[in-house]
């Protein structure tokens, strides 16, 4: 019996305002791809970062990202 792959991918929800919103859809965008463009400042005005698995409920990943992409796991670490 072959497994089937497993399919993921992140929803990442930009509000513009009056313009409306955007829901930026990259099969091939990895959780690090989403906060080096957080941390870039390529996302703004996010409203929510979902990952999205197979046959699970998805999951609202925003803080971690966020977490993650203002590198507070690495000063938390320096501090200790």
């Amino acid at each position: 019996m072959t497994s089937q792959p497993s399919h993921s991918y992140f929803v990442v929800m930009i509000d513009y305002g009056r313009k409306g919103r955007e829901a930026i859809v990259d099969p091939e965008m990895t959780y690090s791809n989403v906060v080096d463009r957080v941390r870039s400042g390529e996302y703004k005005n996010i409203l929510f970062i979902h990952h999205i698995q197979m046959d699970q409920t998805p999951d609202d990943v925003t803080e971690a990202v966020m977490y993650d992409a203002a590198g507070l796991h690495l000063r938390k670490r320096e501090v200790a």
